[in-house]
């Protein structure tokens, strides 16, 4: 099996910032584009020269796995997570995620 290649970025919130809020400050901060619609007619959260990313908060860690790939292949970018960890939380969903993702990279 191809190794997948992701990036994880972790933005700790402290407020109830919106995602989208998030997402257009990292990106445009990143020299990223934000809402790149692909020729499936899915958006890009964020899109940079390496990387397609999806933003999401923590809890919505295993949605972020597919639709980062499903963009990754749309645009022939890597994979990226923009994983917005909430200071009150009940699991370490980046763990989660990192374990998933270090499973799927060694297969």
């Amino acid at each position: 099996m191809k190794n997948l290649l992701f990036i994880t970025i972790l933005i700790s919130c402290m407020t109830e910032a919106s995602e989208k809020l998030i997402n257009d400050t990292w990106c445009i901060k990143n020299g990223g584009v934000t809402e790149h619609r692909t020729a499936y007619g899915t958006y890009v959260d964020c899109l940079t020269d390496d990387f397609a990313i999806e933003t999401e908060y923590d809890y919505n860690w295993k949605e972020s796995i597919g639709q980062s790939l499903h963009y990754a292949e749309a645009t022939n970018k890597t994979a990226g997570i923009l994983l917005i960890n909430r200071s009150v939380r009940r699991f370490d969903y980046l763990v989660q995620l990192n374990a998933v993702i270090n499973k799927m990279a060694f297969k």
